[in-house]
């Protein structure tokens, strides 16, 4: 994970809290990866794969700093907290799908997932429009870098979601 892959756009100053991580691995959550947690449990983790979906996981939000758990004692680490409506930026996983301004006005509204491959966090806009995606293609971004302006679903987030733990 480079620390980039997931950027904050608006609003520019969000307020961090900090959330305990269970033992079992070194820093196991890195500043600028997403951060979810378990429906029913009191510790955060790294997010996986397609993520976040609507109704499975609750994001917590954005590690702003290392996590500080090891493989024998549990830690803690720094969120920036996400509550639904902010806007992120994330490279497209494949960037010939998003190098161009009317590729990404083309996704709009789609609600997409977070994709994480060899370490790296992009956004899947070639899977398509996915109900459960936590994630509203705003239709603007950076071509140039092919990337793309998420609003966060508030029903994918803690403080949004229903999930009945």
């Amino acid at each position: 994970m480079s620390k980039g892959d997931i950027e904050i756009i608006e609003p520019k100053v969000l307020s961090t809290k900090q959330f305990q991580v269970a033992a079992g691995a070194a820093s196991s959550i890195k500043a600028g990866e997403p951060v979810v947690c378990t429906p029913g449990t009191a510790t955060v983790a790294l997010a996986a794969d397609a993520t976040p979906a609507v109704g499975t996981d609750y994001l917590i939000g954005v590690a702003a700093s290392d996590s500080t758990d090891t493989a024998l004692v549990a830690g803690v680490v720094d969120v920036y907290v996400l509550q639904g409506g902010e806007i992120i930026s994330m490279k497209a996983k494949v960037a010939a799908n998003a190098d161009t301004a009317a590729e990404i006005l083309a996704v709009e509204n789609d609600f997409l997932l977070m994709d994480l491959t060899s370490e790296v966090w992009t956004v899947d806009v070639g899977a398509g429009h996915a109900i459960a995606g936590g994630l509203r293609a705003t239709g603007q971004g950076e071509p140039e870098n092919s990337r793309v302006y998420l609003a966060v679903r508030s029903a994918a987030t803690l403080t949004g979601s229903d999930i009945a733990s």
